[in-house]
């Protein structure tokens, strides 16, 4: 027994690299589907989103880059998702020069899931969503928007005047946002927080990653935060909610596999260090 616990506690890694390839690659071959609990937080992005009656302006701010992609990806597609599904009126802005290519990505996936379930299905750009693009400065883009949208973003990406596009009919400045959901991978979010939706009254959700999380629970707990979508595991709960399995739901699996054994390997290496030393201490008295 002695042998076998030295063995264990100085495992080849190689041994732990197969196990936990072995832990993403078969739930993903052989999906478990196991169950998805939507947590509160994320019901009351939801159910922000759902409330709003047809023709309301929402924005969604598109603040990370594809290193953040496995789990903030799947939230920009919820979101346009619902949004679409809801015929609200989608303002997409960018404030992270690398994350600029991610929203038109997003914006063709739904657009194709979506015909593929309805072939009726129509969305126009420049009426019923538009994708403003990227522009520098951050805290004075907020406050250029909260004075007129079009000013601070002249042009969207397809290099059309925002002035003459149909969506800026009746909305033009950031405290008309009925609503507003920020997908954030740094600390962009904090800004819109204190310079973007508080001051213009826009109840917004933050959509973050898995680590970034426990910092916005005091802006949910001052109520400047209506809800938190975190990591992938809040993108798979948005999904539940939508009634679709997109790829967070199809990653929680390997996800829950992965987690537990790692939990299995820290309590094994726990109990067995004890018990190697309780033999040691044995062998030393006798």
């Amino acid at each position: 027994m002695k042998r076998f616990l030295e063995w264990f506690l100085v495992l080849d890694r190689r041994i732990i690299y197969t196990l936990v390839a072995l832990a993403v690659i078969v739930p993903l071959l052989f999906p478990l589907n196991l169950r998805i609990y939507p947590t509160p937080e994320v019901e009351s992005v939801h159910e922000s989103l759902n409330e709003l009656p047809a023709g309301s302006p929402v924005l969604v701010s598109v603040d990370f880059d594809p290193a953040a992609l496995p789990e903030l990806y799947p939230m920009l597609i919820s979101m346009l998702r619902q949004s679409f599904q809801q015929k609200l009126k989608v303002f997409i802005t960018c404030l992270w020069p690398n994350g600029v290519n991610l929203a038109p990505m997003a914006i063709d996936q739904v657009i194709t899931d979506m015909k593929k379930l309805d072939p009726e299905f129509d969305v126009v750009d420049g009426e019923d969503y538009v994708y403003l693009g990227y522009q520098p400065g951050t805290v004075l883009v907020m406050l250029k928007m909260a004075q007129d949208i079009r000013k601070a973003f002249p042009k969207d990406v397809a290099k059309r005047e925002t002035s003459t596009l149909p969506i800026f009919e009746d909305t033009w400045k950031l405290s008309q946002m009925k609503y507003m959901v920020m997908i954030e991978a740094g600390d962009t979010g904090d800004y819109w927080i204190v310079y973007g939706t508080t001051p213009n009254k826009v109840p917004v959700g933050a959509g973050v990653t898995g680590v970034m999380a426990p910092q916005y629970f005091p802006w949910l707990q001052a109520k400047q935060v209506d809800g938190i979508i975190a990591g992938l595991k809040g993108a798979a709960e948005w999904e539940v909610l939508l009634g679709y399995a997109g790829s967070a739901t199809k990653s929680m699996d390997p996800q829950s596999i992965v987690h537990a054994l790692i939990f299995l390997a820290i309590i094994l290496a726990n109990i067995f260090a004890f018990w190697l030393a309780a033999i040691k201490r044995k062998e030393e008295r006798s």
